[in-house]
């Protein structure tokens, strides 16, 4: 019995030992050197210090970061690493590498899969990179594989859509983006530099409608806005996301024809400036608007026209038009400024409309 004891102490004692091990740590970065490991798909964080508002699932995205939205991304070979141009499709093994995976960006706009993706061990071919939101459209549908190309359909009026593209020089000769490029840049510590990165483009413009009262006195009256709808315009739009022959990669193309916007407003109309709506459209040289003002009541429907078609509303700009309320029977719409999405100026600033 004695030696029973002595026994089941060291073996006890030999666990608790073996328990107080710490496990050691997994290197996140062998894959660098020890090309027996598989590369993950890293893209490479943004540089930007913050969001200026966070993103919201539908409206005119703003801010320096893409933060916490939900993207489709899409990884596909366009290349072999001689240059040869590639025919990507489910027919050829590997050309498809992401398969439009759903990503919520970070805080800071960075970009990770969970399950990791890996690149190929065999690096046969240079992967290019597509994104875009929202991933879906008001259907709850993402982008599909049909004919060669993603694609998806969205309703127009409300919502922001954006598109990227990342594809790689070669670097020191190495063609990426591929399991090779990676551990050559990652060596390097050029990862920043030279991971793939998204960069997003606002493919849509964004006509803001403001109102005020000319004077004082029309508080008197009991004027408001209730609807303001883009006429004659398309009412939906399908984004190529990537297409495997080329033609159509990142091309937004309008379709139908009706009204879009809002026609369940109630925007008191008084001597100081309120914001009435924001309108997502697909750029066009001119617009035509129908206002609805209500007054005692009873409501007006006014026609206004924006733009006089000789210039270009651009895609990735937001143009501000202020309607003015001269009396409850007169409107007076003037273009009153342009915010930078990109770079640009504003093609018929301060032009009554």
């Amino acid at each position: 019995l004695g030696v029973m004891k002595r026994l089941t102490y060291i073996s006890l004692l030999v666990l608790a030992v073996s328990c107080g091990k710490a496990t050691p740590a997994t290197d996140a970065d062998a894959w660098v050197n020890d090309e027996t490991q598989r590369v993950p798909v890293l893209f490479s964080t943004s540089k930007a210090e913050s969001a200026k508002t966070k993103a919201i699932q539908y409206g005119p995205i703003s801010g320096s970061v893409m933060n916490t939205l939900d993207v489709g991304v899409i990884g596909v070979a366009e290349k072999e690493v001689d240059s040869t141009p590639v025919t990507w499709g489910t027919d050829t093994e590997n050309t498809i590498l992401i398969d439009n995976r759903k990503v919520t960006t970070s805080a800071t706009g960075a970009i990770t899969f969970s399950p990791a993706i890996y690149y190929p061990y065999r690096n046969q071919y240079a992967y290019t990179f597509y994104s875009y939101y929202p991933y879906t459209n008001a259907g709850g549908e993402a982008a599909t594989l049909t004919d060669g190309a993603y694609s998806i359909t969205y309703d127009l009026g409300n919502t922001d859509i954006l598109w990227a593209k990342s594809a790689a020089e070669d670097y020191n000769g190495i063609l990426g983006f591929n399991a090779a490029y990676c551990r050559a840049v990652k060596k390097d510590n050029l990862q920043s530099e030279k991971f793939p990165k998204l960069q997003y483009n606002h493919l849509l413009t964004a006509l803001v409608f403001r109102v005020v009262g000319k004077e004082e006195s029309i508080d008197n009256y009991g004027v408001s806005v209730t609807g303001l709808q883009l006429t004659n315009t398309y009412t939906s739009a399908t984004l190529c996301v990537a297409d495997s022959f080329g033609e159509k990669t990142g091309v937004l193309t309008g379709s139908g024809n009706g009204s879009i916007g809002y026609a369940d407003l109630d925007v008191d109309v008084t001597a100081t400036e309120a914001d009435i709506c924001t309108i997502m459209a697909v750029p066009a040289g001119r617009y035509t608007a129908d206002l609805i003002v209500s007054v005692g009541g009873k409501s007006n429907l006014l026609n206004l026209k924006i733009g006089n078609g000789s210039t270009e509303y651009q895609a990735g700009y937001i143009y501000y038009f202020t309607v003015t309320v001269n009396n409850p029977e007169s409107v007076t719409i003037v273009e009153t400024g342009l915010t930078e999405w990109k770079p640009g100026t504003n093609p018929t600033p301060g032009t009554e409309i």
